[in-house]
């Protein structure tokens, strides 16, 4: 019988020779994941004898991370902001700098007692469905075209008993995207934004998440043109319009408002990069 910290050695050493980034922090979420002991709980029961049964699926599992398959989709579940999301083959992986969508969308809705909100390409729905826990006063319009991203909007939506929010199948690249929904008081978005020729040419890992949720366009801006366009305008006066965007397109995305738009602003993520724009309506 092999004892549990012999397993976690052997699996950081597959994970490492895989070129995986972070074979330690991977390892120890797969031990959490298959056998249930935390870090802490890890160095506490090394010595432990493991479930042969249990061995299996961990082994199974550092075998698809070694061949690059995301981390969050083995597990099916992963943390973003306050809360956790049910995610997998399908839908975009919940990434930290996200959040801060979030804490803008709070802050505003606090400040200004907003009624209503939309999350459009919602994906697992973790943004939307984040706001829509810290605010219950909130209507919440989770929008998305795939079938399999609503799936997961809607699992998690049950998952986090979110009853003020509502699932909408709908292209945003459309005019017509917004018949029968309300007037927004804030819009936020985390839309595809990498340029099209350049997917193929990510990490290994992002090859398993849905080209869908990735590709932006020749240059990587053509759903930031509908937000622009068609979507902006649809703001109640007095309201926000915010966006996720990727490492070099801040300006490009803030130009798309001059005229429009009274003012904005560029938030930067942990890492110094400009990544969310937001505009006032």
């Amino acid at each position: 019988m092999k004892t549990l910290y012999a397993v976690y050695r052997e699996a950081i050493k597959s994970l490492s020779g895989a070129g995986c980034d972070s074979p330690e922090f991977d390892a120890q979420q797969l031990v959490a994941y298959c056998f249930g002991y935390n870090k802490t709980q890890l160095l506490l029961n090394s010595g432990v004898a493991v479930d042969e049964i249990k061995l299996i699926h961990f082994e199974d599992c550092v075998k698809k991370r070694c061949n690059h398959e995301p981390l969050q989709y083995i597990i099916g579940m992963w943390g973003f902001h306050r809360f956790t999301f049910k995610v997998g083959e399908g839908v975009l992986i919940p990434r930290p700098e996200t959040e801060i969508l979030v804490d803008f969308a709070v802050e505003k809705i606090q400040k200004h007692k907003y009624k209503t909100v939309f999350d459009l390409c919602c994906g697992s729905g973790c943004i939307g469905l984040s706001v829509a826990k810290l605010c219950r006063d909130v209507k919440v319009y989770c929008i998305d075209i795939s079938d399999k991203a609503l799936e997961y909007t809607r699992l998690n939506k049950e998952l986090l008993d979110a009853d003020n929010v509502t699932v909408v199948k709908s292209d945003i690249r459309e005019s017509a995207g917004f018949i029968g929904l309300p007037r927004p008081d804030i819009i936020l978005s985390n839309p595809p934004y990498i340029r099209t020729d350049e997917i193929n040419t990510l990490q290994p890992e992002i090859a398993f998440e849905p080209t869908l949720a990735l590709d932006g366009g020749a240059d990587g801006l053509a759903f930031y043109r509908s937000l622009s366009e068609i979507w902006y305008p649809f703001i109640n006066r007095g309201g926000y319009l915010a966006m996720e965007c990727g490492e070099d397109q801040a300006a490009h995305v803030m130009s798309m408002f001059v005229g429009k738009a009274d003012k904005g602003k560029i938030i930067k993520d942990a890492s110094g990069i400009d990544r969310i724009v937001t505009v006032a309506r």
